[in-house]
């Protein structure tokens, strides 16, 4: 539900189009907030773009469908939006070279998996005020992974209706047999529960941990930690 493993050919081009255009664009201006970071801020970026990606390849399958782990909250918290951006863009191409989704969705999963994680920052730095870190980090990871669903399920309503052939895509038609009728909407929003909340306990137990041994990564909180080296300017708490 943070992922769209959708082939070549079955978007309309009016969506994934558009798509790429706006993930490009995120790109050029999260450049423009990230110019002349230091080489081991670049290389701390590496390291959880590495994590992220290492999580995303393992489907975890949930009925018709699969589901992906991605760490995206804890990665936009550690890195600030701009440079979690950039980071969900390179993951999404990866993926789209390992058969993960076809090349036409590379910018629709990079805005959901982005933006999620974009939002995650934000959250967390409201919530790190009046709590522990890692309780901050876990509420953010939960609430940009319901942002990351409520999009992927957007671009699939959104496909269907600009071109209906859409449906006959194997993944596109199981999603959408889940999302009709009330009482299967009943079934799936439970799910989707348990995987916002699996991602979230894997968020609060890594933050758990760098709380303990690096507690500098985590940016702000009552604690007063500072920032990573060479963090850029964006990234700040």
């Amino acid at each position: 539900m943070s992922h769209l493993h959708i082939p070549d050919g079955v978007l309309p081009p009016l969506v994934w189009i558009a798509g790429l255009l706006l993930a490009l664009i995120g790109v050029l201006v999260s450049a423009a907030f990230t110019r002349g970071v230091g080489p081991q801020r670049i290389a701390f970026q590496s390291a959880l773009g590495g994590l992220m990606l290492a999580v995303m390849a393992i489907p975890v399958p949930i009925t018709a469908f699969d589901y992906c782990m991605t760490l995206a909250g804890p990665v936009g918290i550690l890195l600030g939006p701009a440079s979690a951006f950039q980071v969900s863009f390179v993951v999404t191409v990866i993926l789209a070279l390992m058969g993960q989704g076809g090349f036409t969705v590379i910018g629709l999963n990079a805005l959901v998996l982005g933006i999620g994680s974009m939002t995650a920052a934000p959250v967390y730095r409201l919530l790190a005020s009046r709590m522990k870190r890692p309780q901050a980090v876990a509420l953010a990871t939960a609430f940009s992974q319901l942002l990351s669903s409520v999009l992927w399920i957007a671009v699939l309503a959104l496909s269907v209706k600009l071109s209906p052939t859409t449906a006959a895509d194997e993944e596109v038609h199981h999603t959408l047999r889940w999302l009709q009728g009330g009482a299967l909407v009943a079934l799936l929003a439970p799910l989707l529960l348990v995987a916002v909340a699996v991602e979230s306990l894997l968020a609060l137990g890594l933050a758990t941990f760098l709380d303990r041994v690096r507690p500098d990564l985590l940016p702000g909180g009552a604690s007063g930690a500072a920032v990573p080296p060479d963090e850029s300017p964006e990234s700040r708490p």
